[in-house]
């Protein structure tokens, strides 16, 4: 996407290490390309700690969704370290949206993704079989979260589980009895880096 020098000029912020660009909960009107540097999505948990959802590098987009249904922020963003974002207005989105069919497209590709995961999520949480929402969810959460290696993905499994009863409302014991099964029927394996890493084999989703 190309903008006009002083538009991104205008338009563009800096924020140091750990610094809030926005807040869970806030009023949304504006979201962000990232220029340089990286941005931590956080959602505040039960237990009053956060969460962290997503990181978002160069060339990734933000806070799409607060600016165009005008709800409040579903999360909060933090820098991680020294980064430049192009903060896109309502008025600047219509602009580019009208005159640059490549940033259309790929607004458009960025939603239908973003939707997707969301409807695998919340088909997952419709599985009666507990054992089968729990499967289905490792290997979602292998595919979006994990290192790729020569066998699979690589994940901690600690964190998997957190994320399972946090996302999916599976209890640990539940978890712990499908990953045990797993790890006999060898779909996925020990990883050599300690035992609360696991290999998980490629699946088709």
């Amino acid at each position: 996407m190309r903008v006009n020098r002083n538009v991104f000029d205008k338009h563009v912020k800096f924020f140091g290490p750990d610094m809030v660009i926005f807040e869970e909960g806030e009023r949304g009107e504006e979201m962000y390309i990232i220029v340089e540097g990286e941005v931590e999505i956080r959602k505040s948990t039960f237990s009053s700690a956060t969460k962290t959802l997503t990181v978002f590098k160069k060339g990734d987009i933000f806070g799409e969704m607060a600016l165009i249904d005008k709800k409040a922020r579903s999360a909060t963003a933090v820098s991680i370290r020294p980064t430049k974002l192009l903060v896109i207005t309502e008025a600047l989105f219509e602009n580019i949206i009208e005159k640059n069919s490549d940033f259309a497209k790929k607004m458009i590709k960025i939603l239908s993704e973003r939707i997707r995961r969301a409807n695998s999520i919340l088909q997952n949480i419709m599985v009666t079989n507990r054992d089968n929402q729990a499967i289905n969810g490792l290997f979602q959460y292998a595919h979006d979260n994990g290192i790729p290696t020569f066998n699979g993905f690589r994940i901690n499994i600690v964190e998997f589980t957190q994320w399972a009863c946090e996302h999916l409302g599976l209890l640990k014991k539940d978890i712990d009895v499908v990953v045990k099964g797993l790890l006999k029927r060898n779909i996925i394996t020990q990883s050599a880096l300690g035992k609360d890493e696991v290999i998980v084999k490629k699946q088709r989703l």
